[in-house]
């Protein structure tokens, strides 16, 4: 994935407009239309700066990796990603059902 879609991705997922988005950063509002569609690349601070309002790595923000958090001296295997990609996916309550589940998960295991 391009970082174009990424960043519009985690913007729509904070419910930022690009405006909104660009006032946080310092830019002018049409610097993120620029990013999303490709006619901009962000400079690297302005690209750092992403990365920490996000909270996420920058290698995930420009597609060279999958691991979304930045984790520090840890690699995370094929499954772990893939079942965050498809937890991404879900709407809050799928989401808070998954998390409830897997907390039943835990409870059952530690009481077998």
């Amino acid at each position: 994935m391009n970082f174009n879609v990424r960043l519009k991705q985690l913007r729509q997922k904070n419910k930022l407009t690009q405006s909104e988005l660009a006032d946080i950063l310092g830019l002018k509002p049409t610097a993120i239309s620029n990013y999303e569609s490709k006619r901009n690349e962000p400079s690297f601070d302005k690209l750092i700066a992403l990365s920490k309002y996000f909270d996420v790595s920058c290698d995930y923000l420009l597609g060279v990796s999958d691991a979304y958090l930045p984790i520090v001296g840890e690699v995370l295997d094929k499954e772990i990603v893939e079942f965050f990609n498809l937890y991404q996916q879900l709407n809050s309550q799928s989401a808070e059902e998954v998390r409830s589940y897997v907390n039943y998960l835990i409870y059952k295991q530690e009481n077998e």
